[in-house]
């Protein structure tokens, strides 16, 4: 789970006339990652089998097929499998009962489809002439005149006659354009075609017919007559598709296996006599790979890899963690020794997209509106995006308990009744009659403000010091301990003195103690001082984060600025040893990347921030729609139904791109940049996981 699968390099080796036999144990074992080979002297790389030419034609023509027909494979549940030496023996019957049934389909419809955009030509040309006014017949056919007949942006019958006087022209507007004939004697011809040109002419090519209206009447005719004979066809098709579609597909994989097995001399090298290929295996199945491999009479051989090896990455979670290795894979795949951080992100991700949406409404939408995409998009993709959705708003939902949302706060401070701010506040406050009628953790309160923007700030501490942390532990088993602490240790002291840095402003403002410092806070009339939601009198009921605090600050100590001293002073003095070296005086200028690590701690804020955002626009939409559909407002129901569903569902899309996309930043951008590189190569090994063909 912390790390990809451990693999082993192996040699599979064996003579030349075993190629057949390597490629059927291979492909069915699903197990060997195959490297590229580089030739060397006496092995070269191999050609593919004979049958491979065979196959490669057979399967263009079967997925053609298939894509004309738009059979999708997942959404395809197959009734039964079949074996592979039935589909052998049936293939090339298969194949001409379907260019029968099929393929003669299709290209009849093409043949009707290019007839009707013909058609379509011919009645584009036909329409504006009809529109002229004058017959076919008059436009063409002269032998001392010359016609033109066509487009024009604008009237050139004044530019003609500082030619000649000797023409004549027809104009009409056809679609916003004006269409033109010209005649005029062949002598000026050149320079009316000139004049034309000036004004965009378009030339339309007169067609060989008597009438316009009758040949209109021929056209519509003869295009109901092939969009009548497509129809049929297309039935005919649609019948096929549903009832072959699964034995299409059993061919269509059966075929692919077949190709794959058949160019597998591609990837491996070959002498006069023998054959070598070279992969790797998931150590954990190495000894079965092993025990069959060689039961087919191969040899298969460790090869002790070097420091130049690159093994390619298989990631290993658990299965309620792979879904959430798309988004690890969509910013990069571990490299083979690097840590993998899917794990942290499929326990992180869904808690920070609760954290930012927390309501019980929109997390139910959520969840329902995923398991029901879950039926339509078969995808590995989608399946695996699908589920992440669930799990976020299964998150959302309890945090939306917690805060006690549902589409939208309940309880707004400053408004007594909770009717006057949510459709469902009084049911919504008997809930919480265990709590007072309150909200276990209300962020819309200024002390859930408060202690939520603490909160937030002390998971970005926490996460960006555990990012350096795993950081150190890559560069440390990549290149040792020096270039780990110089890259990443040094950082992690200096974050850390950021840490307590930060910690030492709140402690001056009184997070940690109820006794405000001078300045803070102020006196009331009893002489008890009061910082936010606490007086004095309160001390004992209010728990202290860190044991001591009250005694350091009657002593006027800042403890956590002390601490940050020296760990700066430290960080200060790693960064010149390593910055110093490679970049020289101009390395000191580097030290204000430091800045932009306590950014980054703040950015954690938007933790809250995208969610109070979500929470008043509910807010708002909820009082607008009470005001504008009860009395003693404007008392228009059906209006306030419509706000709302407009309101809650707009508001529902950016609960759920607001809160993904800033969860996915956060990993990314604020915490896999301290440790996480990536740059592996996928596990892809020889073989497939069969759906319609029996193993």
């Amino acid at each position: 789970m912390l790390k990809p699968e451990r693999m082993v390099k192996v040699s599979i080796v064996g003579s030349r006339d075993q190629l057949e036999t390597a490629a059927e144990v291979l492909h069915r074992l699903n197990l060997l990652h195959i490297e590229d080979p580089v030739e060397v002297e006496r092995f070269k790389i191999g050609e593919p089998l004979e049958k491979a030419s065979f196959v490669s034609r057979a399967l263009v023509q079967l997925r053609s097929y298939l894509s004309y027909l738009k059979i999708d494979p997942t959404k395809i549940i197959p009734s039964r499998k079949y074996k592979a030496k039935e589909i052998e023996e049936q293939l090339s019957k298969k194949l001409e009962e379907y260019q029968e049934m099929i393929g003669k389909r299709i290209e009849e419809i093409r043949s009707i489809d290019e007839k009707i955009r013909a058609l379509d030509d011919e009645l584009r040309i036909i329409e504006p002439l009809k529109v002229l006014g004058i017959p076919p017949k008059l436009l063409k056919g002269y032998k001392t005149i010359r016609c033109f007949v066509g487009f024009v942006r604008d009237d050139p019958t004044e530019r003609f006659r500082e030619i000649t006087d000797e023409f004549e022209i027809v104009t009409k507007e056809y679609q916003k354009e004006l269409i033109v004939a010209v005649f005029v004697k062949n002598e000026y011809a050149e320079e009316f075609f000139r004049i034309l040109q000036e004004f965009g002419y378009r030339e339309i090519s007169v067609p060989d017919i008597e009438d316009y209206d009758a040949r209109i009447a021929e056209i519509e005719k003869e295009k109901s007559e092939l969009l009548e004979k497509k129809k049929t066809l297309e039935t005919e098709i649609e019948e096929i598709r549903v009832k072959e579609a699964e034995i299409l597909l059993a061919m269509e994989e059966y075929l692919t296996v077949e190709l794959d097995k058949s160019e597998l001399p591609l990837r491996a090298l070959v002498s006069k006599y023998s054959f070598v290929i070279v992969g790797y295996v998931p150590k954990s199945d190495f000894e079965k790979f092993k025990t069959e491999v060689e039961n087919a009479g191969l040899v298969v051989e460790v090869v002790e890899s070097s420091s130049n090896d690159t093994p390619p990455t298989k990631l290993k979670n658990p299965a309620v963690m792979r879904d959430f290795e798309l988004l690890t894979t969509t910013f990069a795949i571990p490299k083979y020794n690097e840590l993998d951080p899917t794990w942290i992100i499929s326990i992180f991700f869904p808690i920070f997209f609760g954290m930012m949406l927390g309501d019980i409404g929109y997390g139910l939408l959520i969840t329902v509106i995923a398991l029901y995409l879950k039926r339509v998009f078969k995808t590995e993709g989608w399946q695996k995006l699908l589920n992440i959705g669930i799990y976020s708003g299964i998150v959302s939902i309890i945090f939306g308990f917690i805060y006690g949302e549902f589409f939208g706060p309940f309880e707004v401070p400053g408004i007594e009744k909770y009717s006057e701010t949510h459709f469902m506040g009084d049911f919504l406050a008997s809930l919480y009659a265990f709590h007072h009628h309150e909200p276990i953790f209300d962020r819309v309160k200024e002390f859930g403000v408060k202690a939520l923007l603490f909160i937030t700030l002390a998971i970005g501490m926490f996460k960006m010091l555990w990012g350096f942390a795993l950081g150190f532990y890559n560069v440390y088993v990549e290149h040792g301990f020096k270039e780990a602490l110089y890259e990443k240790g040094c950082w992690f002291l200096g974050v850390l003195g950021l840490v307590f840095i930060i910690l030492g402003f709140c402690y001056n403002l009184g997070i940690f103690t109820n006794n405000p410092p001078e300045g803070f806070g102020h006196v009331l009339p009893d002489n008890l001082y009061v910082f936010g939601h606490y007086t004095v009198e309160d001390a004992e009921s209010v728990p202290l984060p860190i044991p001591g605090l009250v005694e350091g600050w009657q002593k006027g100590v800042n403890v956590f600025y002390l601490a940050a001293l020296p760990l700066i002073v430290i960080w200060f003095i790693i960064f010149l040893l390593a910055e110093i070296p490679k970049m020289g005086p101009f390395g000191i200028i580097m030290g204000v990347e430091l800045l932009t690590w306590f950014g980054q701690i703040i950015s954690y804020a938007r933790l809250l921030a995208i969610g109070l955002s979500s929470v008043y626009i509910a807010f708002v939409i909820n009082y607008l729609g009470l005001k504008i559909g009860m009395p003693p407002g404007m008392a228009i129901l059906p209006l306030a139904i419509i706000i709302m569903l407009i309101g809650h569902g707009v508001n529902l899309i950016l609960g759920i791109l607001d809160p993904g996309l800033q969860s996915l930043r956060l990993h990314y951008v604020e915490f896999f940049t301290k440790f996480f590189e990536g740059g592996g190569r996928p596990y892809q090994p020889f073989g497939r996981v069969k759906r319609f063909i029996e193993e």
